[in-house]
C-alpha cells in the first residue's frame, strides 16, 4: 500500500472506531422507535387521547437518531438527545409499570384485553425496556467520561498508528 492509501485507511478506521462507540445506542434507539411507532399507530386506531405520549417519544427518538448520524463526522462524546430520550423513556416505563395493575391500563393500552397473561407480558416487556434504558444511560455516562472500552481501543489503535 502506498503511504497515502495507508493514511486514508487509518483515518477511515479511526472514524469507524469512533462511530462504533455508539453502536448499542443506535440499535436500541431504532428498536424503541419502532416499538413506539406501533404503540402510536394502535393508540391512534383506538382514538386514544394518550397517543401524544408515543408521538413525543418518536420525536425524541428522531432527534437522537439525528444526533447519532452527526457523530460519524465529528468525534464528540456528548449525547444530550440520547440522554434525554432514554431518561424520558425510563420515566414513561415506570409510569406504565405502575399503571398496569390499575384502571389506567386500559387508557394506555386500549387494544389489549385485561387478562392476567396480558398484564404479565406487558410488565415483563416494560421491565426489560427499563433495564435496557438504565444500561444505556450507564453506557452514555461512560462514553461522556471516556471510560468506555471502545475509547480504550481507540487510544490503543492511535498509539499503534502514530
Amino acid at each position: 500500500m502506498t503511504t497515502k492509501k495507508l493514511e486514508m485507511h487509518q483515518k477511515t478506521s479511526l472514524t469507524n472506531l469512533y462511530f462504533n462507540r455508539f453502536l448499542a445506542i443506535r440499535y436500541s434507539t431504532a428498536f424503541f422507535l419502532f416499538i413506539n411507532l406501533y404503540w402510536f399507530v394502535f393508540l391512534g386506531g383506538s382514538l386514544s387521547i394518550v397517543a401524544f405520549l408515543p408521538l413525543s417519544i418518536l420525536v425524541l427518538a428522531i432527534l437522537t437518531m439525528y444526533e447519532q448520524i452527526k457523530l460519524y463526522r465529528s468525534h464528540n462524546n456528548r449525547l444530550p438527545y440520547a440522554k434525554v430520550f432514554y431518561s424520558t423513556l425510563s420515566v414513561i416505563c415506570i409510569v406504565l409499570l405502575i399503571s398496569v395493575n390499575t384502571s389506567l391500563f386500559h387508557l394506555f393500552f386500549p387494544f389489549f384485553k385485561n387478562t392476567q397473561y396480558v398484564l404479565n407480558t406487558v410488565m415483563i416487556v416494560l421491565t426489560a425496556s427499563l433495564l435496557i434504558n438504565f444500561l444505556l444511560l450507564k453506557k452514555i455516562k461512560k462514553i461522556e467520561l471516556n471510560k468506555d472500552k471502545s475509547f480504550q481501543r481507540i487510544q490503543a489503535y492511535q498509539q499503534v498508528i502514530n
